[in-house]
């Protein structure tokens, strides 16, 4: 397998890092292009990136250890635990299809929006005031797209309310519990909910792509300020590894919970072999085989992907600050090991 070659191959040029491991041992590790491109500070193995939706694999990792606590029934009605400035919604919508995207709750975040639509929306909810889920439900409309349980459909503000779940159960705010019961159990040193404008060393900018005068645009005004139950936790590509290895190890939930999380509870209609089981995409073959499972997430400057291919014993994981051809990539890296 030879990544490099996969690299030079895409149309656009890759700004990121790309690791690979197989079983214990890490076959690839290497930064592309710059994390800062003023300064021409290129990425490096540690740098520090955004993870968009692939933060949803976290939230529902602290749902399962609130569940393993007995703090949170998976089938009970989420209006058991939000009883205060939850919108208008089907009353029997549980967390269980919250986590699995099949609430049919409407969304307060179309993933479909442009840069414009996204521009819009925050203008009117400016970023620097989302810091945490509670900050989210004025954007939340009421109503139902479908009922309860009836199909599959992406729902951001699903994550953004188990988001408040975890606060409300745990006494402690969404980011504190992630990073300390997640992040810091799974030996995850250089991850957290870091400020969109106190930023650590070693953390990249995301970038949106430039206009034709060669300067690049950052996401400082399009994203939150800091990241939430659906998005924005930022992580470095060792850390991913370290996250795999703990949940395999059973270090941050049980087995039986770990077992549910990674199950599959949903499907995409129109391709059944795309599942969803609690905050990851798990992938199947058409014999009905899991190829693999993982986080993946998508944002204006940001893409993500960290997944754990189990018949190969590999985790790979590209993360990038700009979209790029990070699923290509992604993609051909996943196909060479499977050969």
């Amino acid at each position: 397998m030879d990544i490099e070659e996969i690299i030079a191959q895409q149309d656009q040029s890759f700004s990121g890092v790309v690791m690979v491991r197989r079983g214990s041992e890490v076959v690839y590790a290497q930064g592309y292009g710059l994390a800062h491109r003023a300064e021409e500070i290129p990425n490096r193995i540690d740098t520090r990136f955004g993870t968009a939706s692939g933060t949803k694999t976290f939230t529902a990792a602290a749902v399962c250890q609130l569940a393993d606590a007995g703090r949170v029934d998976m089938d009970a009605p989420i209006s058991t635990y939000i009883r205060k400035g939850l919108p208008r919604y089907d009353p029997g919508v549980t967390v269980h299809q919250l986590l699995s995207h099949t609430s049919g709750i409407t969304d307060y975040l179309d993933d479909d929006l442009s840069d414009e639509a996204y521009a819009a929306l925050f203008t009117r909810y400016p970023v620097h005031t989302l810091r945490g889920p509670a900050d989210y439900l004025p954007m939340f409309p009421d109503g139902m797209a479908f009922k309860p349980g009836e199909r599959f459909f992406y729902n951001n503000g699903a994550y953004i309310l188990l988001a408040l779940l975890v606060e409300l159960q745990s006494g402690m705010p969404y980011a504190q519990y992630v990073e300390e019961q997640v992040f810091a159990r799974a030996g995850m040193i250089d991850s957290g909910f870091f400020e969109s404008d106190h930023l650590p060393k070693r953390t990249a900018l995301g970038y949106l792509a430039d206009k034709g005068d060669g300067i690049w645009r950052t996401n400082v005004f399009l994203l939150p300020i800091r990241g939430g139950g659906d998005g924005g936790a930022y992580v470095t590509a060792p850390d991913m590894a370290r996250f795999w290895d703990a949940l395999h190890g059973d270090h941050l939930m049980s087995k039986m919970m770990r077992e549910r999380m990674l199950s599959i509870h949903a499907t995409d209609a129109d391709d059944p072999t795309d599942c969803y089981g609690y905050g990851v995409w798990i992938v199947r073959d058409d014999a009905g085989q899991i190829t693999w499972y993982g986080a993946i997430g998508e944002d204006q400057g940001v893409a993500f992907s960290s997944v754990v291919l189990p018949a190969y014993d590999s985790v790979v994981t590209v993360i990038s600050n700009t979209k790029g051809p990070t699923w290509t990539v992604a993609r051909a890296i996943r196909t060479a090991i499977m050969g």
